[in-house]
């Protein structure tokens, strides 16, 4: 007997089906019952079905023999498992990716989109999964009509059918693909006679494949019983559906299975399910779905949500989930929480559900390739093609997979670990420098490890360790021609270095926890990989390729998941939409219902896309046929979602965050407004409660409420606050009062007094200039910097610093040749200055702070780029000279305590005793020129800088820009050393900018009027201005630029400086500065100094980073970020904020700070 159970989505037919499979059961106990569900639903099936066996024999517990639940490929296993037909090994998608790929390879030349294309693993991917629809779908391919198809889809059809004759015939007698055991049951039911007395039931199924739908329809062709449950729109079957109709995909599985029985003459039976007299709340949220119906009343049945953020969402459920379970008698197993994208919700609900004692089950499957043994097989694979790679050996080794036998403890291991690439970052090792003992390296002691030759030999011995395994096993595997050589080579190294040892005795450790999820992934991980060698051996048992062998265990793991089992029946279950689930949940959580989720469209189609299909339409036979599931589950998910709709018994609630984890806004979804539309009420959840009225919906257990209890506190105490804080004072009293502490938290840092502060920099304060510009950044920051001396790691890498050092030393060197050859720049050739510059290039590579560097061929590269801009920049400078007599005496010039051009030193004001400031620091450039006729010295300080800057009137006022002025002061105040007893007057400070950055051959500036690039473009010529702080004196402009009296109207050398027509010059606005007005930017500057001294040797500290307008702050590039914990949303966390200043506003300011009164007043 065939019968089909018709219902609504809101009708019980699991029940139903259960109900009669169970009683057909008890009637018959000797024969076989079977219920097929789909896979996902299986254990929970079997449960209900058990339980209400159970009950009908009035039993607390019950055994069953011939009552089975199966899925179909379960079914297809328990009949085969005592058949003569027994599958050969299955072939694993790992596998069988390798096994296409070397087919591709072999017939390249018969391709023809395959010729010329490179083989990726999401392309074979597509592939195979086209030849299992093949397969599945009895498709024969080389009686398709290829007279009606398009270029396109005969190329692909060709392709396909040579790769698919070459993949079955290369597995034939070997491996089964994972849909064989369905195209095996169907063989074995064509033939088999013995089902006269076997019944089935199939519940909870909207589609079948083409294997499935011809198993259904030889047990009715053969089975005594096949009844069938099927959830339409209002109940009915209705053959004439169409596509874009809510119930197309179901209505077509019915018409499929009854057109067969019409053909075939079997009799069957359609028992439809009456629609009670008066709908429930659910059954009118469904009718209202469907559009059976227009409106109802009151849509209480539905809760939307809005709330501020994914955590906030997370805990709106956890919060519903807990107090319906301590107030309404729910239980966790009446709710389900369903995600479109469970994942972006995995770092949410997991926590705040465990913070809340919420037992849950999670069958998002767990991903196997952040498994340790995977990292550990991945990164031996990088070693292959990258040498003994730092991150590589560093990623083996903290995998804590292989720990050498010496080590009893793995904290000690750990330890070592640490200090291990603490050492090999400091000192940029890498490749082949892992071959070099660790103690050729500590005599340049650049980190605290190099000086303590016990912990070397630790870690050194380490090193050792780890080199010799690694090395030793690729060697070996890369000379072995034979598989199974080659791989138990690879086993023994497993097992022989402690891998299966350690895997065990995680397994126990998780057992002994209680974590019965973890202690299964170790055995289920090892299981995979010892498959994947089987695998690899029965496809390549002689040919041994290392890397086509490594690339199928990592892409046997890229897919691979850990099936997971509850650990308790009574949890919440969180699941993925589009899953089936089974029925009899009271409350349903859809989460993540924003217009990008839901509804799930699918957009990128497989290797045949939805237009290859219809062409191909035509060939396609009743029983031989191609899907398209793209376009299948497209047109479901109006359907589906209706299910999910109906699954709750009580209530629904669908929430979306309006903003996601990058502060993005988002909208819901257009199921989500339509509900709204319906009249859906919608709730509001906020981060934080904002009043007293707000609590309830952020009250759950003492733990996870009391943080939002004394946010509350804070911002608006009440008694009702204060009694709840009692309570939860008397369950948790240690986090509580730990809590309540840390709310009062003034994230402000404390002054350390003047005594301390004497302790940590000494009585007289030895400070440099960007020292200072710190400490007028963000005080703290100086603190922690050169007061606790607290360092990020160093790692010898070539970045930015590195660059900005060899740009300096390479000129300093240069500036030095020339000065003690008594060479004039000016005048030597272009060969001569590049012999100077090759010269000091040479000395500096011959030094180890940057011949470690040149280990690496990227910084090889790096450095010829850094030399061909030095020699631009200095030939440049060359050609300037031409222009000026200036010329640079002296270079890297350090002023200071100790050294010849004396510092800036004050005593420091406003502290008791005697206190000093020294401050020292070191110049880039100092150029002199004697004035013509006079005993005087013009000079120009020149700092060298890798991108463009100006000198910013804003930031020095505020003490951030103190180095050009305090140069010039230092000029200042050492007179006689750089003029003797000549007078000295100062140009001015300049930046000089030292970059790769050349003009774009498209600017306007660079094309003349006939259309052609100007002669200066076709050297490249780099934008080399000086740019600063400059004396606006005619007569020192023209001494430093002879060429401005001659009638040249743009200075060749200083940015912004050109001649009038009337006479005089135009200088740049708010950057040039009389004689005057620079002495008093030199006051200024001092006043600065002092004051800073001052403030840091009374032990004043401030957390205060400046911001500059809404753009840079202190905080852009701080590395003690986490340690500032600064929050401009509390009151006590303010920039200390900056805007540009005009000269004007600048001079006034300064003049109001030192108490001079305004000449123009």
């Amino acid at each position: 007997m065939i019968n089909i159970l018709i219902g609504r989505q809101t009708d019980p037919l699991q029940e139903k089906i259960l109900d009669q499979a169970v009683q057909n059961y008890k009637h018959y106990p000797e024969y076989e019952t079977f219920i097929i569900v789909p896979n996902h639903i299986k254990f929970t099936t079997e449960v209900r079905a058990i339980n209400k066996l159970a009950v009908s024999e009035k039993k607390a517990e019950t055994s069953v023999k011939n009552l089975q639940v199966l899925s179909f490929s379960r079914l297809a296993w328990y009949f085969l498992k005592d058949a003569e037909m027994g599958l050969p090994t299955r072939l694993d998608d790992a596998a069988a990716a390798m096994l296409l790929a070397q087919i591709i390879e072999q017939k390249r030349d018969e391709l023809t989109l395959f010729k010329n294309v490179n083989v990726n693993s999401g392309l074979v991917k597509q592939l195979y999964d086209t030849i299992l629809q093949v397969r599945d779908g009895n498709l024969d391919l080389d009686e398709l009509d290829e007279k009606n198809l398009d270029l396109e889809t005969k190329n692909k059809i060709h392709d396909l059918r040579i790769i698919y004759d070459a993949f079955t015939k290369e597995i034939a007698g070997k491996f089964s693909t994972k849909n064989e055991v369905q195209l095996q049951l169907n063989e074995l039911l064509a033939k088999k006679r013995d089902l006269g007395n076997t019944s089935f039931y199939f519940s909870d199924f909207s589609h079948f494949s083409l294997q499935e739908s011809l198993t259904i329809k030889l047990l009715m062709m053969r089975a005594k019983n096949v009844t069938l449950a099927f959830k339409t729109k209002i109940g009915e079957i209705n053959p004439k559906a169409e596509a874009g109709d809510y119930d197309y995909v179901i209505q077509q599985t019915i018409k499929h299975l009854t057109d067969f029985m019409q053909e075939r003459n079997l009799n069957y039976r359609v028992e439809t399910t009456k629609l009670a007299p008066k709908q429930s709340s659910r059954e009118l949220l469904n009718s209202l779905w469907t559009g059976t119906i227009r409106q109802v009343d009151n849509l209480k049945q539905v809760q939307l949500v809005k709330a501020d953020s994914r955590y906030a969402e997370a805990y709106f459920v956890a919060r519903t989930i807990y107090q319906q379970v301590a107030l309404n008698n729910y239980r966790y197993r009446d709710f389900l929480i369903l995600a479109p994208n469970l994942q972006e919700y995995e770092t949410y609900l997991t926590p705040i559900l465990r913070q809340n004692k919420i037992p849950f089950f999670n069958d998002l499957q767990q991903e196997m390739k952040y498994h340790s043994l995977v990292i550990l097989i991945e990164n031996i694979a990088e070693l292959l093609t990258r040498p003994l790679q730092t991150q590589n050996l560093l990623a083996i080794m903290k995998t804590r997979l292989i720990i050498p036998s010496w080590y009893k403890d793995e904290s000690a291991y750990v330890h070592d670990v640490d200090e291990l690439e603490n050492f090999v970052l400091a000192h940029g090792i890498n490749h082949n420098l892992w071959k070099r003992d660790f103690t050729d390296y500590v005599d340049v002691s650049v980190i605290r490890l190099d000086q303590m030759p016990d912990e070397v030999a630790k870690i050194n011995k380490l090193r050792q360790y780890f080199v010799s395994k690694i090395t030793t096993l690729i060697e070996k595997m890369k000379k072995e021609s034979n598989s199974q050589k080659a791989i138990t080579l690879f086993f023994n190294f497993l097992t022989s270095n402690g891998v299966t040892q350690q895997l065990d005795k995680w397994r126990k450790d998780a057992n002994d926890a209680g974590d019965l999820q973890q202690a299964q992934q170790p055995e289920q991980v090892w299981d995979l990989l010892i498959t994947l060698l089987k695998d690899y051996l029965l496809i390549n048992p002689n040919d041994f390729s290392i890397d086509a062998f490594f690339n199928m265990l990592i892409n046997g793991f890229k897919e691979a998941t850990f099936s997971q089992i509850p650990s308790t029946l009574d949890a919440v279950n969180l699941s993925e939409m589009g899953m089936i689930q089974t029925s009899g949940y009271k409350q349903v959580f859809i989460i993540g219902a924003t217009s990008t989720n839901l509804p799930a469209i699918q957009k990128t189609p497989g290797f045949l896309s939805t237009e290859n299909l219809q062409k191909l339409q035509q060939s396609f036979g009743e029983e031989s046929y191609l899907e398209d599931n793209q376009q299948l589950n497209n047109l479901d998910q109006n359907y589906q979602f209706g299910i999910s709709l109906a699954l709750a018994q009580d209530r629904v609630y669908i929430s979306y965050p309006i903003l996601n984890a990058s502060n993005e806004e988002l909208e819901p979804s257009i199921y989500y407004d339509r509900l709204k539309n319906y009249g859906a009420p919608e709730f509001v959840q906020h981060d934080l409660p904002s009043k007293l009225q707000d609590i309830l919906s952020f009250l759950t257990n003492p733990g996870a409420s009391l943080g939002y209890l004394v946010y509350l506190n804070t911002i608006e105490p009440s008694r009702a606050i204060s009694n709840l804080l009692a309570l939860t004072q008397k369950e948790i009293p240690d986090k509580t009062t730990a809590v309540i502490a840390a709310s009062k938290f003034d994230n402000r840092p404390e002054n350390i007094g003047s005594d301390l502060a004497e302790q940590l920099y000494g009585q007289n304060l030895n400070s440099s200039v960007s020292q200072l510009e710190t400490y007028y950044e963000n005080s703290y920051e100086y603190f922690l910097t050169y007061g606790l001396r607290l360092r990020k790691r160093f790692e010898n890498e070539f970045d930015v610093i590195q660059a900005g050092n060899y740009f300096h030393e390479t000129f300093d060197r240069l500036v030095k040749e020339l000065n003690q050859k008594h060479l004039d720049l000016a005048k030597i050739d272009n060969a001569e200055l590049e012999k100077l510059l090759n010269q000091a290039r040479s000395k500096m590579m011959d030094e180890g702070k940057y011949a470690q560097l040149l280990n690496d061929p990227f910084n090889q590269y790096l450095f010829k780029c850094l030399d061909h801009t030095t020699s631009k920049v200095a030939h440049n400078w060359r050609k300037s000279l031409k222009d000026t007599p200036l010329r640079a005496k002296y270079s890297e010039l350090n002023f200071g305590l100790g050294e010849k051009v004396k510092g800036l030193d004050f005593a420091v004001p406003n502290l008791a005793g005697n206190h000093k400031i020294d401050l020292r620091g070191k110049m880039d450039r100092v150029d002199l020129a004697p004035i013509t006729g006079k005993k005087q010295f013009l000079a120009q300080v020149i700092d060298y800088k890798s991108s463009a800057k100006k000198f910013d009137l804003g930031m020095f006022y505020n003490g951030i820009a103190l180095q050009m002025v305090s140069y010039l002061d230092v000029l200042a105040k050492n007179r006689q050393f750089f003029a003797g007893n000549d007078e000295l007057s100062l140009l001015g400070a300049f930046y000089q900018t030292v970059t790769r950055q050349l003009d774009r051959l498209n600017s306007k500036e660079l094309i003349g009027t006939d259309m052609q690039v100007k002669d200066s473009a076709l050297d490249s010529k780099p934008k080399l201005m000086y740019t600063g702080l400059i004396n606006n004196d005619p007569t020192l402009l023209t001494e430093a630029e002879p060429l401005l009296n001659e009638n040249k109207t743009s200075s060749n050398l200083y940015a912004g400086l050109k001649t009038k027509a009337k006479g005089g010059f135009s200088l740049p606005s708010n950057r040039n500065f009389s004689a005057d007005e620079l002495k008093l930017l030199l006051e200024y500057d001092e006043d600065l100094i002092k004051s800073a001294s001052s403030q840091i040797l009374s032990g004043e500290i401030k957390l205060n980073p400046y911001r500059y307008g809404k753009g840079t702050s202190a905080l852009t590039y701080s590395d003690y970020r986490d340690v500032f914990f600064f929050d401009s949303m509390l009151k006590q966390n303010k920039y200390h904020q900056i805007t540009n200043l005009n000269k004007k506003e600048l001079l006034t300011k300064i003049k109001e700070k030192l108490g001079k009164e305004d000449e123009n007043d």
